[in-house]
């Protein structure tokens, strides 16, 4: 029976491997990409000319006066590869190929490259702002937007099935936001905060092999869904100490977020009951079945700065910087109500902790916008450059969330019909900078080669009312 406790009480390391599919971009939980400025030129903490301001530097609402309606929409494409190589068995565990055959190269990877079946990401943004017919005075704004709604599905059929099958993450935020000049003489300086709450959601799906006894191992599907409910605020400044020179400075609020929801655990296809040997060790009662999980992580503070120079009125040129203080997530937890037993022992440690110790990120953005035309066809081009740090070492890195270095360029057009209506279409390409691990600590061990690109169109809609 010790033997069988050993085994069994493996389930616990392999549920660890699920607990965090959280898909990530580099930068960490999303790169927030709202607004004709963030996507077009890749900058916008200086100068945040529409709604968007509520995320990117919430003072800059207090420029766009009046009463304006915002509605936008983007939608990424992805396409993204991976080579994942098989992992050897150690104490208490089968190599991969005890249970998985697909063949293996002399590199030690499994043949063949694996893609997302599909993929969707999208990024919604409705805001309402109004100055109240004041000339001066503060500017207040509602919002609702979604900067992160992103997923895949990777091949049942693939090894990868033992990682990730199926992975989505939601953010979505609702926001009050204020922002107003400074009184004279200092009237060339904004402030502006936001206060709301962010709602979190998160899914996923894998395959567990579990060893049994002798070459026998049983396969489950394991499918996670939680979520939760947190404040959320910025603040932020602008100034501009020459008309032609603009700064920026943005405070995003970080939090600890507790993921309420179910674990189940089921049989795969085409296996009607579990192994009577697992029955037997857990007194009768097996491992299937729905049981309540809540998984705690952390959503870091960020810091940005921003310089926008009017060069000439025709042209703009402006630099952007971002921080984010991953640093703070050592370790991502679990817990759970699995309270099968194994001669009196918890068969799966509560809580399961599994290891991410990030590093702080960091993002810098350089973008240019053109007027080429006449005062009398108010024409703006676009046009940026990025380049972002992963947090994550390489140790910790899981095909689930491949937050990975990245660089992009972007692209954008926005024009102004009849002094009230202004429309922007814009595109930007990332590439996910190849990627390599070969020291992963991960159960099962995800060493592999990632690679992809995104491309993301945007539109956008203000109206000045």
């Amino acid at each position: 029976m010790a033997q069988s406790r050993t085994r069994i009480a493996l389930l616990g390391g392999l549920l660890l491997a699920l607990i965090g599919p959280q898909p990530l971009h580099a930068g960490g939980f999303t790169i927030i990409e709202l607004g004709a400025k963030k996507t077009g030129m890749m900058t916008s903490i200086a100068v945040p000319d529409d709604l968007s301001a509520v995320f990117h530097n919430p003072a800059g609402l207090a420029d766009l006066r009046g009463t304006r309606f915002h509605v936008s929409f983007g939608m990424s494409f992805v396409q993204a590869s991976a080579r994942l190589k098989a992992w050897p068995g150690g104490e208490g565990r089968y190599g991969s190929e005890d249970f998985i055959d697909t063949p293996v190269t002399e590199e030690g990877f499994f043949e063949g490259t694996y893609h997302p079946t599909r993929y969707f990401g999208v990024m919604p943004m409705l805001g309402l702002s109004t100055d109240f017919g004041f000339e001066k005075g503060p500017v207040v704004a509602l919002s609702v937007y979604v900067p992160d709604f992103i997923g895949a599905f990777m091949p049942e059929d693939a090894p990868s099935r033992y990682i990730v099958t199926e992975a989505y993450f939601v953010v979505g935020l609702a926001s009050l936001t204020a922002a107003c000049h400074l009184p004279e003489p200092i009237d060339w300086i904004s402030l502006g905060a936001s206060l709301g709450v962010m709602y979190v959601r998160m899914e996923g799906k894998r395959w567990l092999n579990v060893p049994l006894y002798g070459d026998v191992t049983a396969d489950y599907t394991l499918h996670l869904l939680g979520e939760d409910y947190r404040p959320f605020w910025n603040l932020g400044l602008t100034a501009r100490p020459l008309k032609s020179l603009a700064l920026g400075l943005v405070l995003l609020g970080g939090t600890n977020v507790a993921l309420d929801g179910n674990l189940d655990i089921a049989l795969p296809p085409g296996v009607e009951e579990e192994d009577p040997v697992l029955l037997a060790v857990t007194e009768g009662r097996g491992l299937l079945g729905r049981y309540d999980q809540t998984t705690r992580m952390k959503v870091p503070q960020g810091l940005g700065v921003g310089i926008n120079w009017t060069v000439i009125d025709e042209l703009d040129l402006a630099f952007d910087f971002r921080w984010w203080f991953y640093d703070a997530f050592k370790e991502q937890s679990m817990d759970h109500n699995i309270d099968q037993t194994v001669l009196g022992e918890p068969a799966v440690e509560d809580p399961m902790i599994t290891p991410k110790d990030y590093e702080p990120s960091w993002t810098v953005s350089a973008g240019t916008l053109v007027r080429p035309l006449p005062d009398s066809l108010p024409l703006e081009l676009m046009a940026g450059f990025t380049y972002d740090k992963s947090p994550s070492p390489s140790r910790t890195k899981s095909l689930e969330s491949p937050t990975t270095n990245l660089a992009g360029l972007s692209f954008g057009a926005r024009y102004l019909f009849a002094e009230r209506w202004r429309v922007a279409l814009t595109y930007y390409h990332y590439w996910y900078l190849k990627d390599e691990v070969n020291d992963s600590i991960l159960d099962p061990p995800q060493n592999s080669i990632f690679s992809g690109s995104v491309n993301t169109v945007s539109l956008q809609l203000e109206v000045l009312l």
